[in-house]
C-alpha cells in the first residue's frame, strides 16, 4: 500500500481483510508518513494542513500495534529519506495550487485560497527562489 491507509475509513478492517487473504510466509507492506514528518514538511506552513494530516494519518505504533494483534508477525519499520534536490519555488506553488496532496483537496475552495496566498508568502520568503525537495517516507511491514 503507498500512501492509501488513510484513504481508508476502517483501518483495521482493511489490515484483517489483508491478513486473511494472504499466504502464509507473505508481507503487507505500507508505504506511509511519520507524524514528526508531517510535522516538519514545507506544508505545515499552509494553514490547517497538519491538523488534517495528523487526524487521518495513523502514527507508526498505531499501525505497528494494529498489525501485532491481527497476527503480523516480525512489524517493523524503516524511513527511506529521497533527496530530489532543488526545485524552482514557482513550480513547487504550481504543485500546491492544483492541490497535489490529497489533504488540499479537503479544504473548502475559500479555506484553500486563503490559505494559499499565506503559503505563497511564507513560503517565498523562507525559501527565496528554489526549494530542496526531500521526502520522507515511512515502510511498515509485517509477515503472516
Amino acid at each position: 500500500m503507498t500512501a492509501v491507509i488513510h484513504h481508508i475509513e476502517n483501518k483495521e478492517m482493511a489490515l484483517r481483510e489483508i491478513y486473511r487473504v494472504s499466504k502464509k510466509g507473505r508481507k503487507c507492506v505500507i508505504m506511509t508518513f511519520s507524524h514528526s514528518g508531517i510535522k516538519k514538511h514545507i506544508t505545515r506552513d499552509f494553514p490547517g494542513v497538519v491538523a488534517i494530516d495528523l487526524k487521518r494519518i495513523p502514527s507508526v505504533p498505531l499501525l505497528k500495534k494494529t498489525m501485532t494483534m491481527i497476527g503480523f508477525r516480525d512489524v517493523h519499520y524503516h524511513v527511506v529519506q529521497l533527496d530530489e534536490g532543488y526545485i524552482p519555488t514557482n513550480e513547487y506553488l504550481r504543485r500546491v495550487r492544483n492541490k497535489y496532496m490529497s489533504t488540499l483537496t479537503l479544504l473548502s475552495e475559500e479555506d484553500f485560497q486563503r490559505g494559499f496566498k499565506i503559503f505563497k508568502d511564507r513560503v517565498e520568503k523562507k525559501y527565496g527562489n528554489r526549494i530542496r525537495k526531500i521526502s520522507r517516507f515511512v515502510f511498515i511491514d509485517g509477515r503472516k
